[in-house]
């Protein structure tokens, strides 16, 4: 049975303070404990009211050379480990507030993933890796977590779920926060000149009339030294991360997350939600600029026509709704626009099946989905790994929330070469993509993909 959460702290905070007491517990988390940090640093309007600071006791991991048939065989057995609904679905009646993850997968999916569920996507071809490891990026990392910190944004008070390690005191966390790091700027490892040709490209099958839309991405370059959890602190409370995530990678490394994008969040009752974003303007800019563009509201109209249909695929007949078609979000460095839609999923559904029918994201996929999967393995240069995949849990007490996996990079274990010292370089990789419709102008978007990249580049100015 899952452990009884605990409240430890009965101090209430504003959305600001909560975001940036949870963003602290990566300071004071212990150093020798490996970390599943799953941070909301948006405040007050952010879509995420819980963070997760899980202690794995085991990981799977899914390798990337596995078959489709033995790679969705091994997710479906880690996954039965929590069954969807049951009697977890008494506790959502009750008044008390207590945290969603009561135990259970602390995930990261990757990208690739997706290939093994839609067998006509065909497997990847080998993408030019050079320089951040050259080896297959593994189709998930699933930590099995039965201790965490659980941190209520509405209240501000610290839950503890089964026997999660004591956290430092502040004074010593302070102390952590001083520990050096240091990122390159940040380099797209491929000109300008070769993305907008890839653009041109997509927009000429959608004429062809192959795709209404593709997501085509680029990836982006820099070396890290130093300490990862002030890295991620620095990373997630600077950009005020609505689905932050530090999730700790076999081998060394870490996934470092700030999206702002929710996925799918599940409740034990079947309702489920996903919030695609779409359209994309620097926060310097009008926002007006964005709500009145009618290309981007096209483009969010296709991918949450691309998101009902999924959700139709294992929801009750008739629960499918669009929450809302189209608002504005701004964030530290960007404005969105971002639908919801909603559904009430069949009782009988596993989670290996609402994922077959519903990963990757559409938002980061395109449409048709299939189609533009093909597009984006002929286009793009690099693997994707997580990027493009999804990040967040799934709980013994039937809730889970998934966000997309953008604004994430993931940083690859200390170079040998090097030792582990202080100054042992780790390459990062850090992609980011657009959403390409007949109506786009390569410069345009080109222009887009280094505002996204924002996010992570001047944290490479300190």
């Amino acid at each position: 049975m899952p452990a009884t959460a605990v409240t430890t702290s009965s101090s209430a905070s504003n959305g600001a303070d909560s975001a940036a007491k949870a963003a602290e517990v990566l300071l004071r988390w212990p150093r020798e404990v490996p970390l599943a940090a799953l941070v909301s640093g948006g405040g007050e309007r952010a879509q995420n009211s819980w963070s997760v600071f899980a202690a794995p006791r085991e990981t799977v991991v899914i390798d990337g050379s596995l078959s489709a048939e033995d790679a969705i065989a091994a997710l479906d057995t880690a996954l039965a480990r929590t069954p969807r609904g049951g009697a977890a679905v008494a506790a959502t009646n009750s008044s008390a507030r207590t945290p969603p993850f009561d135990g259970g997968w602390v995930v990261a999916l990757g990208y690739g993933l997706g290939a093994c569920f839609e067998p006509h996507v065909g497997a990847p071809r080998r993408h030019d890796d050079e320089g951040h490891g050259g080896t297959t990026a593994p189709h998930a990392v699933l930590h099995w977590c039965e201790d965490a910190w659980c941190l209520d944004h509405a209240t501000g008070e610290l839950h503890a779920v089964g026997r999660p390690p004591a956290l430092a005191a502040v004074s010593a966390a302070e102390t952590h926060a001083s520990r050096a790091w240091s990122l390159s700027p940040l380099v797209p490892d491929a000109p300008d000149a070769a993305y907008a040709a890839n653009v041109a490209r997509v927009v000429e099958y959608i004429r062809a009339g192959d795709a209404f839309q593709a997501n085509v991405a680029r990836r982006f370059s820099a070396d890290f030294a130093g300490d990862l959890r002030s890295f991620a602190h620095a990373a997630i409370s600077r950009n005020g991360a609505w689905f932050g995530a530090a999730i700790d990678l076999p081998g060394g490394g870490c996934l470092v997350s700030m999206s702002p994008e929710l996925f799918l969040r599940v409740r034990p009752d079947g309702s489920v939600v996903t919030r695609p974003i779409k359209g994309t303007r620097p926060s310097d800019v009008d926002a007006r600029e964005l709500v009145d563009s009618g290309k981007d509201a096209a483009e969010l109209a296709m991918i949450v026509d691309l998101m009902r249909n999924d959700l139709g695929r294992v929801a009750e007949i008739g629960s499918v709704r669009v929450a809302q078609a189209r608002v504005l979000e701004t964030h530290s460095t960007v404005h969105h626009g971002v639908a919801e839609v909603s559904a009430r999923l069949r009782e009988d559904l596993s989670w290996r099946e609402l994922l077959a029918a519903t990963f990757p994201p559409g938002s980061v996929t395109g449409a048709p989905k299939v189609r533009a999967m093909q597009i984006i393995d002929e286009l793009e240069p690099c693997a994707r790994g997580f990027y493009c995949g999804a990040i967040g849990f799934i709980a013994r007490s039937g809730h889970a929330a998934l966000s997309v996996a953008i604004r994430t990079a993931q940083v690859d274990g200390a170079d040998a070469a090097a030792g582990t010292g202080a100054g042992a370089l780790r390459k990062v990789a850090y992609h980011a993509g657009c959403g390409i419709v007949v109506e786009s102008v390569p410069a345009a978007e080109v222009a887009e993909t280094h505002a996204k990249a924002r996010a992570i580049a001047r944290l490479s100015r300190g």
